[in-house]
């Protein structure tokens, strides 16, 4: 069944040139849209880099937010932040009216970042019709007057849209990395950034807030973990060591072999016979 995309039937739109490079202000307005939009799936954005922010104003739409679409309303407000995946949809009927901007520029990310935004649907109140149009007029006036000025609006609207984004529980988050962490060993790439990209989170905000936490760094806890493993399965265990260090991450056994003398000053095979003569 072929793919039915969202258009814009009637309202008011403006846009910067999609070739235009976005280097004259650290944060730009890239889009600025609000009007009645027909039933179906907004296309996938042309740029990774853009940040997009949505009001329904009357009807329904969606967001698919780690793999589970979520449906926001009048009064919600739904994020998307730069590099990670994301689909939109509107689901009511063809009168249904939304607005929304997107932002881009070489501080964007980080900025929202920053702010604490990430995706998915939260409590709002009213859509900013009047600011989101604001936005629309000066983002139509190409002079440097008018860029700063949309500029400026952008980046106040995302402090606005900041303070209804609730903080994440932080133990809550700690729970999610370790358990990440236990169920990703084996893999060569576990890495900070992987398990940030599958939490949604920005990793250098996953990280900061990961050591205040717990006092070592994600990179620290992967090397205790597949330490820790590493030691349980030689000691109770009668697994080649080159399976041992499959399971542990490492597809090389020689590697795996350094590396555990490196962290423990044993040898795989010293912690296996210090094992065997322990338990006699």
């Amino acid at each position: 069944m072929p793919q039915v995309y969202a258009q814009l039937l009637s309202g008011v739109r403006a846009e910067r040139p999609r070739a235009e490079v976005p280097d004259k202000l650290p944060l730009e307005l890239r889009s600025a849209v609000r009007g009645c939009i027909s039933r179906g799936r907004f296309r996938p954005p042309w740029a990774k880099r853009i940040v997009l922010i949505k009001w329904v104003i009357h009807g329904a739409a969606a967001i698919r937010v780690a793999g589970r679409r979520i449906a926001f309303r009048p009064g919600h407000v739904a994020v998307h932040v730069p590099s990670l995946p994301h689909e939109f949809w509107q689901l009511g009927d063809p009168s249904s009216e939304m607005c929304w901007f997107s932002a881009d520029g070489p501080l964007a990310e980080e900025f929202v970042h920053t702010l604490g935004l990430r995706p998915g649907v939260y409590d709002y109140g009213p859509a900013p019709i009047d600011r989101v149009d604001e936005m629309t007029r000066a983002l139509a006036d190409g002079s440097p007057d008018g860029r700063r000025a949309s500029s400026m609006l952008a980046i106040r609207m995302l402090y606005d849209v900041a303070a209804h984004v609730p903080p994440p529980p932080v133990a809550s988050l700690v729970r999610q990395v370790r358990h990440l962490i236990r169920e990703g060993l084996a893999d060569p790439d576990l890495s900070a950034a992987g398990i940030a990209t599958k939490l949604n989170y920005h990793r250098g905000s996953l990280s900061r807030a990961f050591h205040a936490q717990t006092g070592v760094t994600i990179l620290d806890c992967i090397t205790q973990t597949r330490l820790h493993e590493a030691e349980l399965l030689l000691q109770h265990g009668d697994e080649r060591i080159a399976e041992v260090a499959r399971k542990c991450g490492f597809p090389d056994g020689a590697y795996f072999t350094r590396w555990v003398k490196r962290h423990t000053g044993r040898l795989p095979s010293q912690i296996r016979r210090s094992a065997a003569v322990g338990g006699v």
